[in-house]
C-alpha cells in the first residue's frame, strides 16, 4: 500500500502482518493520540463486491463486541478503492507463533488459555456471532499475558437457522468442525469444537488430525475419532481428557452446548473438581482412557420374511426366552438392591492425608469405598504422599461412595531468563517459553540501557535464579532518561558550574572563550551557556559553557 494516510486521519507507519485477504499495518491516530492497527483489504479483492461485503461484515461483527478478551474495533471506512478497519493495537504475538517455536505451555497454562478463549467466545455468541475460524493464529497473547481473540473476517450472524455453506467451506481445515467440513449449517458449538482442537494442540504439541492435503484433514474431522490427549502427554489428567473429548464430539448435540459450559468444566479442572464431561472407561491395565461416544449408524431395513416362516417362529421363541430372562434378572437385581440398602453402614471417613497413594488406595478398598479421581500437585512432600482428600476426614460416608485424592509430585523448577535491556513487549512471551508468567510491571525514568524507553531495566527474581514453574517475574520498564531544567550559570566559577551539572546527570562541555561580560570580568567564570537558562535538557545530555577571553588553562574542563 502506497498511502501514508487513510481517511484523512490515520497515519500508516509499518506493515506488521498479512492474511489471505488483507494486510495489517501499525498506524497512529492523532485525534485520540494512540497507536492503532489498520487492516487493509488487498487491492485484488477491493473491487469484488463479495469480498468487500465480507470485509465490512467483520467490522460490523467485531464492533458489536466489547470485552477485554476480544480485539476492539474502533472505526471502518474507505479511502478511494482502499477498504480499511481500524483496530486495537496489541503488543504481543499469536499463539501460533508460540507453538511454531516447538514449545508448548504447561497443563495449567493450556487450561487457563483455553478458558479465556471460551470466555471471549461466550461474549460473541451472546451477541449472536459465530466466529467460525478459531485457531492459534487468531489468538493474541499480550505482553501482560492477556488473551485477545481476533479476526472475525468469516464470522456470521447466527439466525434461527444459519444457512449452510455448500458452495464453499470457509476456515482452516485443521480446526474445522465436522459440520463445517461438510458445508453444513454452523452454530456456537462449531466454535467450541475448534477450541477443543486448539486445547488438544496446546496439550500435545500437535492437532488431533493431520494429513497431506486439506481434503484429507477434513475427511478425518468427519470420520475419525482422535487419540485422547493423555496418550500423547501422560501429564494430562483423566478429567481434562474428558473435557477435550467432549468438545471434539462429532455430533454437536454431544458437545458442550455453550461456551459457559466449556469454561465451567475447565475451571473445575483447575480446581481439581469432578467435571461434567463423563469419561468412558476402557479395560486394560491401570489406565483410564476417554473415548468419544459412538455415533448412530444407519442400516438398511431388514428384508421381510414370508408369512409363516420358520425363522419368524424361532425368532418369536427367542424373544420370549430373553424376556423371561430379563424379568428374572431384573427381579433378582431389585431384590439384591433392597438387601444392600438394609445392610448399608454409615461411618466416618478415615484420614488418608499423609499416607502414600498405595496405602490410601488399599484403605479405600478395605472400607468398601471406590477410588475416584487422583490428581497430582507439586509439593515438597515425598512423591506419592496424599495431600488432600474428598470427602474430608470425619465426614459420614456409606459403602460404595467415591473418594477423590490429590497426591504429591516433585516441584518442577526453571531458571529465570535474563530480560535486562530487552523490549518489555517481548517479556511475556519470553517468560511463557520458560514456563513462567509476567508479574507486576512498573515504569520509571532511567538512563540505563542507553536511556532507551520501553526496555526492561530491572527484574525480580534476577536472571539465573531457580524458581518454581509458573512463578511470576516482576519487571521495571524504562520510561526514558527524563529531563531536568538547567539554571543560570553566568558568572559562576566554571568548575563549580561543571560539578553542579554533573550532579544533575548533565555533562559540561567547554565551548571556548567569548568576550568578558561587564558584570563578571573574571576570565575564569562562565560568560555564556548553551542552551540558555531555563531550558529542558535530557538526563545524560550536555551543556556547553563558555568563559571570558584569555581564560586561564585551569578554567577549561579536565
Amino acid at each position: 500500500m502506497n498511502q501514508s494516510e487513510l481517511g484523512g486521519r490515520y497515519r500508516v507507519e509499518a506493515r506488521i502482518g498479512a492474511g489471505g485477504m488483507a494486510e495489517v499495518y501499525r498506524g497512529f491516530d492523532p485525534v485520540l493520540n494512540r497507536t492503532v492497527a489498520i487492516k487493509v483489504l488487498n487491492p485484488q479483492f477491493a473491487r469484488d463486491a463479495g469480498f468487500v461485503a465480507r470485509f465490512r461484515r467483520e467490522a460490523q461483527a467485531a464492533a458489536r463486541l466489547s470485552h477485554d478478551a476480544i480485539v476492539g474495533v474502533y472505526d471502518t471506512g474507505a479511502d478511494g478503492d482502499t477498504q480499511y478497519i481500524v483496530m486495537e493495537f496489541i503488543e504481543g504475538r499469536t499463539l501460533a507463533d508460540f507453538l511454531s517455536s516447538g514449545r508448548r505451555p504447561s497443563i495449567e497454562q493450556s487450561v487457563e488459555l483455553s478458558r479465556r478463549i471460551a470466555t471471549a467466545l461466550g461474549v460473541a455468541h451472546a451477541q449472536g456471532i459465530v466466529h467460525r475460524d478459531i485457531k492459534p493464529a487468531n489468538v493474541m497473547i499480550t505482553r501482560e499475558g492477556r488473551v485477545k481473540v481476533m479476526d472475525f473476517g468469516i464470522a456470521r450472524m447466527q439466525t434461527v437457522e444459519t444457512a449452510p455453506q455448500t458452495s464453499s467451506v470457509l476456515g482452516t481445515p485443521t480446526y474445522l468442525s465436522p459440520e463445517q467440513a461438510q458445508g453444513q449449517s454452523v452454530d456456537a458449538r462449531s466454535d467450541l469444537y475448534s477450541l477443543g482442537v486448539v486445547l488438544y494442540e496446546l496439550l500435545t504439541g500437535r492437532p488431533p488430525f493431520t494429513g497431506d492435503s486439506p481434503v484429507a484433514i477434513a475427511y478425518k474431522q468427519v470420520n475419525e475419532i482422535p487419540v485422547p490427549p493423555s496418550q500423547l502427554n501422560s501429564e494430562v489428567p483423566a478429567a481434562l481428557d474428558a473435557v477435550v473429548m467432549k468438545a471434539l464430539a462429532k455430533n454437536p448435540a454431544n458437545r458442550y452446548q455453550t461456551a459457559e459450559e466449556f469454561s465451567a468444566d475447565l475451571e473445575r479442572v483447575q480446581q481439581g473438581k469432578s467435571v461434567e464431561a463423563t469419561p468412558l472407561l476402557v479395560a486394560g491395565g491401570d489406565a483410564t482412557q476417554v473415548i468419544a461416544r459412538p455415533q448412530a449408524t444407519q442400516v438398511l431395513p431388514p428384508t421381510e420374511e414370508p408369512k409363516g416362516s420358520s425363522r419368524k417362529v424361532w425368532l418369536g421363541i427367542l424373544i420370549g426366552i430373553l424376556a423371561v430372562a430379563v424379568l428374572a434378572g431384573g427381579g433378582y437385581l431389585l431384590a439384591q438392591t433392597l438387601l444392600d440398602d438394609t445392610e448399608t453402614s454409615t461411618f466416618g471417613m478415615p484420614n488418608l492425608v499423609g499416607m502414600t497413594l498405595e496405602e490410601a488406595t488399599q484403605e479405600i478398598q478395605d472400607r468398601g469405598l471406590v477410588l475416584g479421581e487422583t490428581r497430582r500437585q507439586q509439593s515438597e512432600e515425598p512423591e506419592g504422599t496424599v495431600l488432600d482428600q474428598d470427602p474430608a476426614s470425619g465426614t459420614l460416608v456409606e459403602s460404595g461412595e467415591t473418594v477423590d485424592l490429590r497426591y504429591a509430585v516433585p516441584i518442577k523448577t526453571v531458571i529465570v531468563p535474563d530480560l535486562l535491556c530487552q523490549p518489555a513487549a517481548d517479556a511475556s512471551n519470553v517468560l511463557l517459553e520458560y514456563d513462567l508468567r509476567l508479574g507486576t510491571t512498573t515504569t520509571q525514568e532511567s538512563t540505563e540501557c542507553d536511556g532507551e524507553a520501553g526496555l526492561v531495566i530491572s527484574q525480580d527474581p534476577p536472571a539465573d535464579t531457580e524458581v518454581e514453574q509458573d512463578s511470576p517475574v516482576n519487571i521495571v520498564i524504562s520510561g526514558g532518561p527524563g529531563t531536568v531544567t538547567i539554571g543560570d550559570y553566568t558568572c559562576d566559577n566554571f568548575n563549580a558550574a561543571k560539578n553542579e551539572l554533573r550532579q544533575l546527570g548533565i555533562t559540561a562541555v567547554f565551548g571556548g572563550t567569548v568576550p568578558v561580560l561587564p558584570q563578571c570580568p573574571n576570565r575564569n567564570f562562565v560568560a555564556q551557556q548553551d542552551p540558555p537558562p531555563g531550558s529542558e535538557v535530557e538526563v545524560g545530555g550536555s551543556v556547553t559553557l563558555f568563559t571570558g577571553e584569555e581564560a586561564s588553562p585551569t578554567a577549561s574542563p579536565t
